[in-house]
């Protein structure tokens, strides 16, 4: 069983990886985002000192390049990009394997159709591309943000993990700290929200003396989030930082950066949240005790919020609190799922088991909109987005 489990997670990683890795690779290739993180990985290269506070993807793009003599800094940037794709595949198999390991819903081909699935949905919409407005769970857009991915999908499954178990494990807890870092350099989008979500959850569950692992998320969370967080805000947001650091300083600004690039904010909101929205409203009296469902909701506050609220003040019409939102939804959506399933599995009764088909057919909607939108990509290989505009420009 576990050799056909490694085989499934093995094929989620390589479709993942071949897809969004294809749709990367045009980016670099005509994307200006995309380039600009290129020459801050050749900085990073040749002199050795970061540009930018979150610099995993310029440090292993770098690396790369040295390790593998690329004759190009894209070939590198592309060849991480794919990677962080494909751990993103294997991570996404890896939670749903553990949350339902035991039960008859741990088959490996259900287990398969459900990370792509997840890893495929996005906004219900009829765009023909990326839409600011909407939360994307994959933006396309970002390099950085792939490269986060993984280690928010693997940090957001430790923390509920020691939040609900008073037994610790020292390699777990490594990891933890491990990929709480990592995600922290990648890009501090999600660590900024599961650090506030998971100290709230952790109080709450002292206060109602429910059993948490507090040493385990000292040590793997809170720890290493707080020092990576607070250099990342000494050396670029507090004014005191190198010259050669990307320099900013962080505003509150509600609806700012959304109000300058689209319209229609509420409907864009519930058509990025309707499935985590139907099932939360369809199973509340249970959804609301459900301590995964309860901190991933927590977590996406947080993010939205954010995306909603807070600009850097100088480069605030790059968007760059958008990227809360946009992750946290993606961890939602796992949570979200691994809910709705253990319900359904155990639907008996004509209520119960239309309830179940009303919240698969919501996420069938978001999945279908996703393959949609991901097959224009693949279909307009190279070409990059006018964000005013939504739409490709190939030229």
């Amino acid at each position: 069983m576990r050799a056909r489990h490694l085989t499934a997670a093995a094929l989620v990683s390589i479709v993942v990886s071949a897809v969004f890795g294809r749709i990367a690779w045009g980016m670099f290739v005509r994307f200006d985002d995309f380039n600009d993180h290129l020459l801050i990985a050749q900085r990073l290269y040749e002199t050795g000192r970061p540009a930018v506070p979150h610099f995993l993807f310029h440090g292993v793009t770098a690396a790369l390049h040295a390790v593998l003599s690329a004759k190009s800094f894209l070939v590198a940037g592309a060849l991480a990009t794919v990677a962080a794709h494909f751990l993103t595949g294997g991570v996404t198999y890896a939670v749903y394997w553990n949350e339902f390991r035991g039960s008859r819903l741990a088959a490996p081909r259900l287990l398969a159709v459900l990370s792509l699935i997840t890893l495929i949905a996005q906004p219900i919409t009829i765009a023909q591309a990326y839409t600011l407005g909407y939360f994307w769970p994959e933006p396309y857009h970002s390099p950085t943000y792939a490269m986060l991915k993984p280690f928010a999908l693997a940090g957001f499954a430790g923390t509920a993990w020691f939040l609900t178990r008073r037994q610790s494990s020292v390699g777990l807890v490594v990891l933890l700290g491990v990929v709480t870092i990592a995600g922290a350099l990648s890009k501090p989008s999600f660590v900024i929200c599961v650090l506030p979500a998971a100290l709230l959850m952790t109080a709450y569950r002292l206060w109602r003396r429910q059993p948490l692992s507090m040493r385990s998320l000292i040590v793997g969370l809170y720890a290493p989030a707080v020092a990576v967080l607070g250099w990342q805000f000494l050396v670029a947001f507090s004014g005191t930082g190198d010259a050669g650091m990307y320099q900013d300083s962080v505003s509150w600004g509600p609806l700012k950066v959304m109000r300058y690039w689209t319209t229609g904010l509420p409907v864009k909101f519930l058509a990025s949240v309707l499935f985590p929205v139907t099932v939360t409203a369809l199973y509340w009296p249970l959804a609301r005790r459900d301590t995964l469902l309860q901190f991933a909701w927590l977590c996406f506050g947080f993010g939205a919020m954010y995306s909603y609220g807070l600009v850097e003040t100088t480069n605030w019409t790059a968007g760059n609190f958008l990227w809360s939102g946009y992750i946290t939804l993606l961890t939602l959506l796992v949570a979200t799922t691994i809910f709705w399933l253990r319900q359904a599995a155990s639907a008996a009764g004509r209520w119960p088991v239309m309830r179940a088909l009303v919240c698969g057919a919501v996420l069938a909607l978001h999945v279908v909109s996703g393959a949609r939108v991901t097959w224009l990509y693949l279909t307009h290989y190279g070409c990059r987005v006018d964000f005013r505009l939504v739409e490709y420009v190939c030229s």
